[in-house]
């Protein structure tokens, strides 16, 4: 079913990429209705950025722009006109929320700043996410997820060690988790402000200062210590063995994390180590973070006789924390659990045919959501502007030729 959490609530999303759109599909998944807002003059550049299905490319054909804007209506309006900025003005004004995630300054120079967005609508809700906020020393800097990653440090914690250079989550952290969560937090917060009192609210949300977050022991640590923190790879400062180890078979590998000493006698039971379990110096933490190369190896050496899932499983069942390491394709067709959740819904779409697409990973009152597919290019383009503004379809075919929806 398609729970109605959200319904009611109307978004006019000018959003595009990663961030921004990630953020509004929590809204359109449960139940908002989001208008998402675009010109070909100047495409969403993940449409146009792949990967696309069977490798044809093409402006609906784009799994990324897919999977980050499911049961979202596409409207097709070119801001750059006059004309495109007073319907855009008049969608606002029957909506809840305006949501962009441009550089300080684009939305002045379309004329849609949050002053002229309340003169349409008194209590909009006005979200804005650029890279450094709206004002201060560096808010005229642009980035994507990967410069945010580097900037907030995250780049710096993901090396596998001292002298080796940092590897970096790519946009994953930024674009999929810290930002797009924050943002649909405070909207929600903003939604409940505005039941309670009446009133809207300008959210100024620092894609550097939310993706902080997810560093902020680190940048504690550096501020304490006045120095860098190591990155550490797989390992932890905390526990060992606490690593991914070689399996048999072409890259396969299992995450072992022993994080208290029965762990530690259960995994060096398992793997049939009783001198190791037997010797007091392997009996704590630190000491068994002073043993860490042998303690590795004694475990990559039996991992390297199994199999990625049979290692995980005999460990699991021990009572040792352990998981394969799973590729997209084995977590699609191979992984029971979030197969046992219903994780993975196949959409019928016109271009991408039946796809793949992953759930929500939480429910509303117990019920799992099912998607509804990602629009095409303007394909609610005459519908909305029919049913909101009470354009007729010559109206509408008028501004098609004009170039004004496009």
């Amino acid at each position: 079913m398609r729970p109605d959490f959200l319904k009611g609530i109307r978004f006019t999303d000018l959003t595009w990429a990663g961030a921004g759109p990630f953020g509004t599909k929590v809204f359109s998944d449960f139940g908002a209705e989001v208008l998402k807002i675009e010109t070909m003059s100047r495409p969403d550049p993940v449409r146009l950025g792949g990967p696309f299905r069977d490798g044809i490319a093409g402006t609906n054909r784009s799994g990324y722009f897919a999977s980050r804007n499911t049961g979202k209506k596409s409207i097709a309006l070119d801001l750059k006109q006059a004309e495109a900025r007073e319907i855009a003005l008049k969608l606002i004004a029957q909506s809840d929320v305006v949501s962009n995630n441009f550089g300080p300054g684009a939305m002045e120079r379309l004329g849609l700043t949050y002053e002229e967005c309340r003169k349409a609508k008194p209590d909009i809700i006005y979200l804005s996410m650029p890279m450094y906020g709206e004002d201060g020393p560096l808010a005229n800097l642009l980035g994507v997820g990967m410069t945010i990653a580097a900037v907030t440090g995250m780049m710096w914690m993901t090396g596998y060690g001292r002298g080796e250079a940092p590897i970096g989550p790519g946009t994953h952290f930024p674009d999929h988790a810290a930002n797009p969560y924050h943002a649909a937090f405070a909207v929600l917060a903003a939604l409940r402000h505005r039941r309670m009192t009446g009133r809207g609210m300008k959210i100024d949300l620092s894609q550097v200062e939310s993706t902080t977050n997810f560093v902020g022991p680190n940048v504690v640590e550096a501020a304490i210590h006045d120095r860098e923190p190591e990155h550490t790879g797989n390992r932890s400062r905390r526990d060992a063995p606490h690593n991914v180890f070689r399996c048999a078979g072409e890259d396969a590998w299992c995450a072992i994390a022993v994080e208290s000493d029965a762990e530690w006698l259960a995994l060096a039971a398992t793997i049939g180590r009783q001198d190791l379990a037997a010797r007091p110096d392997l009996r704590s933490a630190a000491g068994r973070l002073a043993a860490m190369a042998e303690l590795e190896a004694a475990v990559g050496a039996w991992t390297a006789s199994r199999g990625a899932t049979d290692a995980a499983r005999t460990l699991q069942t021990a009572g040792v924390p352990a998981a394969r390491v799973s590729s997209a394709r084995d977590l699609v067709e191979e992984d029971e659990q979030l197969a046992a959740r219903g994780y993975w819904q196949r959409l019928d779409h016109p271009e991408l045919g039946r796809s793949v697409f992953t759930s929500p990973p939480f429910r509303i009152d117990g019920e799992r959501l099912e998607l509804e597919r990602p629009p095409l290019f303007g394909e609610h383009t005459e519908e909305v502007l029919t049913r909101l503004l009470g354009m007729s379809r010559d109206e509408i075919a008028g501004l098609a030729e004009r170039k004004i929806l496009a």
